[in-house]
């Protein structure tokens, strides 16, 4: 088992990543070995044909796609979803991996920044630089799941090894457990199939974005598949001076029949990233907006600043088909992350100067060197029976897992204290309109003698039951008890310790009726409940950041409770969903501030998010597809103990969004597309928004793809078409900056498949 980052292993590049001929050597080699072995395949029939329909599907199609309409999601990944998506009482937005392509997404983030009701959220000084994400206004980045279990660690995500992404909106504690206020994230990464293929994809970018990965499935014997996926990723950032990132994965996955009946996957996954962290630019507090003319400006240090992860998760997946009646499955994982950077926050701009070429802003570092470690087990059985006229699929299910995070921060690279106190170590000033990325930095990267550990231990038990009543009626409902434990020790850098804990339990349910009049057509109205212990989000240091600390370490839960209403239509053959959904969530004992005792936290405060949302995913027409939707979102503190608060928007979540990705096969193996993405403004701050805002914008990508023969495929992606100034999020302390999405760029990229 990998050791925890020393001193050394701190100021070192160990990731290799400016070398970039290993890693392209080691997947070149691995994908000619399978490629090989496919080839001497004696069994044809082993052999998936290529299949072309509008978005060109190729070997190794996604499982759990319309095989007719790749833009359409017929199931979830996840088992404890047992209905097909179009019967399932929730808005879920399931991202399939053809969108994935015809977007030129190229990690999650990418993804997720063009996805209506899902906002992008700042890595903070309290918090992990990472995938900050918030679902339908309240935050998520440790709502994110790895087929059916939590993923350890915050970090950047790929999706290289990604069969799909779906987005669960609402209340989902009795699918997920902790947390789940706004929804949860599950990524479905792909698993052995049927059949011999290697697919190589080589992607050039006018961003210098140089990427390669490989997907190679070989049948070894009827009882032996293996599946392996390689990356490496090198580019910079189009927009952005100075930024770069780099990186390479491989994911494994090996699947054994050692009997009828019974399945075993074993997965291994590993990703390294090597890159400058960018944190944007700051605000010109006079407009509350950013400062105009400075998007490419980078205003961190190159001697200084570094963002270096590295994940390996190792998964055992047993799958034991009983009965005909009974599945039974156990999965284990044992996760650890590690994600160390210096970051330069562009903070307090002094704009008195009359010459605004003189103009200065701080450069002020934030830091992690944090460690999570995952260790858990999800065990449950499916049972498929009839009682008179009902018809059962039951699922109970035990999960028990312990997480932790390690943080030791590194020395003289602390810009924030309690009260937003600007103190860095070194003041570091740059020039508003010229900065210099090249000062230099006196001090050695080091690590800090301030250390902070906190550990989480879940026993739960779940059971859900679908039912149906004859063809038109289902009813589906579940409940979740989950017992929780945190434990959380501190050092300060002088010795000083301090230790919190929490030991709690809780119960939440869900329940839905779902009428369908007409077979296409089912309208449901749901409800769900979640609960948000202290210290849940455990990468946060400090409770403003959802991290354990002394004013709610003996505080109860918050509780959460939504009603949706929704229909769901797939028309004509099936090949279409169309969606529509109204809902509700209400947080109904949001922790505030005691009005009497300065200090202490209480729980009387009341949020809502409410709105509609509407969907679209699959083929219109034999040649158009379509993947999209719109979400009207209202979120705000209806009760406060701070009267100034209440009524007030959450920070960071636009009104409105929207998006529509349209591709159409002009002639046989030639699509031509494109996407259009709205948001609404934006605003930022702490609990509640301030005056601090993004305006509204338009962003046009478009997409040509080439089916030049069987085995060879073209796709040009053209991002930002008009070059937009666009930004992800607003930082929310009282000296606000805000992140940067990229400009435009093109990305060429070929598909050979062997």
């Amino acid at each position: 088992m990998p050791t925890s980052p020393n001193i050394r292993a701190a100021t070192s590049r160990p990731l290799s990543l400016r070398q970039p001929g290993l890693a392209a050597a080691t997947l070149g080699l691995a994908a000619g070995t399978l490629w090989a072995g496919a080839a001497r395949a004696e069994d044809a029939d082993q052999a998936v044909p290529a299949t072309i329909v509008v978005t060109a599907e190729r070997p190794g199609a996604n499982p759990h796609a319309d095989p007719d309409a790749p833009y359409k999601i017929d199931r979830s990944g996840n088992a404890r979803l047992t209905e097909p998506l179009k019967d399932t009482p929730r808005s879920i937005s399931a991202i399939p991996r053809a969108v994935i392509d015809d977007l030129g997404a190229l990690s999650v983030r990418d993804l997720v920044r063009t996805q209506p009701g899902i906002t992008l959220g700042t890595g903070e000084g309290g918090n992990a630089f990472g995938d900050r994400l918030f679902i339908r206004g309240f935050e998520a980045r440790n709502d994110v799941y790895i087929d059916g279990q939590r993923d350890p660690g915050v970090v950047s995500r790929e999706i290289f090894a990604v069969e799909q992404i779906e987005v669960l909106k609402g209340p989902a504690a009795t699918i997920g457990g902790r947390g789940t206020t706004g929804g949860a994230v599950n990524i479905v990464s792909k698993q052995p199939v049927a059949g011999n293929f290697v697919t190589a994809d080589a992607t050039l970018g006018t961003d210098r974005t140089r990427r390669f990965t490989v997907d190679a499935n070989r049948v070894l014997t009827p009882e032996i598949v293996l599946r392996l996926n390689g990356l490496w990723h090198d580019s910079e950032v189009a927009g952005r001076d100075q930024v770069w990132n780099r990186r390479w994965g491989i994911a494994a996955a090996l699947l054994l029949k050692p009997v009828d009946g019974v399945d075993l996957n074993l997965d291994y996954y590993t990703l390294a990233t090597d890159g400058l962290p960018d944190w944007g630019i700051p605000f010109d507090s006079r407009t509350q907006e950013p400062i105009k003319g400075i998007r490419t400006k980078f205003y961190g240090l190159n001697s200084r600043d570094f963002a270096q992860t590295r994940s390996d998760i190792v998964t055992g997946r047993i799958t034991a088909e009983a009965t005909d009646s009974l599945t039974l499955t156990s999965q284990t994982r044992w996760g650890r992350v590690r994600n160390s950077y210096i970051a330069s926050a562009p903070e307090g701009p002094n704009l008195t100067n009359p010459d605004p070429a003189l103009w200065t802003v701080r450069a002020n570092p934030k830091n992690r060197n944090a460690v999570a470690e995952t260790l858990a087990n999800v065990s449950q059985a499916t049972l498929r029976f009839d009682s008179g006229a009902l018809s059962h699929t039951l699922v109970a299910g035990v999960e028990i897992a312990r997480e932790s995070v390690e943080n030791q921060p590194f020395a003289f690279a602390q810009s924030e204290t309690v009260g937003e106190v600007i103190v860095p170590a070194i003041p570091i000033t740059q020039l508003i309109f010229a900065p210099n990325a090249n000062q230099p930095w006196p001090l050695f990267r080091t690590l800090s003698g301030a250390r902070t550990k906190a550990e989480v231990g879940t026993m739960a038990v779940y059971l859900i039951d679908t039912i149906k009543l004859g063809e038109q009626l289902i009813l589906t409902g579940g409940a979740r008890f989950d017992a929780y434990d945190i434990r959380q020790q501190g050092r300060s850098a002088a010795g000083a310790m301090t230790r919190l804990s929490q030991s709690t339990g809780f119960v939440n349910w869900n329940a839905a009726l779902t009428w369908k009049p007409v077979e296409p057509l089912s309208l449901y109205l749901a409800w769900a409940t979640s609960s948000n212990p202290s210290g849940e989000q455990i990468d946060g240091n400090g409770v403003s950041y959802g991290g354990l600390g002394a004013t709610t370490a003996s505080l109860d839960p918050e509780r959460n409770r939504s009603l949706e209403a929704g229909a769901k239509w797939a028309p004509g053959a099936g090949n279409l969903l169309l969606t529509a959904a109204a809902f509700r969530i209400e947080k109904t004992n949001a922790r505030v501030n005691d009005p009497v005792t300065a200090g202490v936290l209480i729980l009387e405060g009341r949020q809502r998010s409410q709105g509609v949302e509407l969907g679209v995913a699959g083929n219109a027409t034999e040649h158009l597809a379509l993947f999209g939707g719109y979400s009207f979102i209202d979120a705000r503190v209806i009760e406060s103990t701070n009267a100034a608060e209440v009524g007030g928007r959450f920070p960071n979540v636009p009104r409105h969004s929207a998006s529509l990705l349209a591709t159409y096969e002009i002639l046989d193996g030639v699509q031509l597309g494109g996407q259009v993405f709205h948001s609404g403004r934006r605003y930022g701050g702490g609990n509640v928004a301030g005056n601090g805002s993004l305006a509204p914008y338009w962003r046009f990508d478009a997409m040509a793809r080439w089916r030049v023969t069987d085995d060879l495929e073209l796709r040009l992606n053209v991002l930002n078409i008009a070059d937009e100034d666009i930004y992800d999020a607003i930082y929310r302390s009282g000296t606000p900056f805000t992140y940067v999405a990229p400009g435009r760029s093109a990305l060429l990229s070929a598909s050979f498949t062997f």
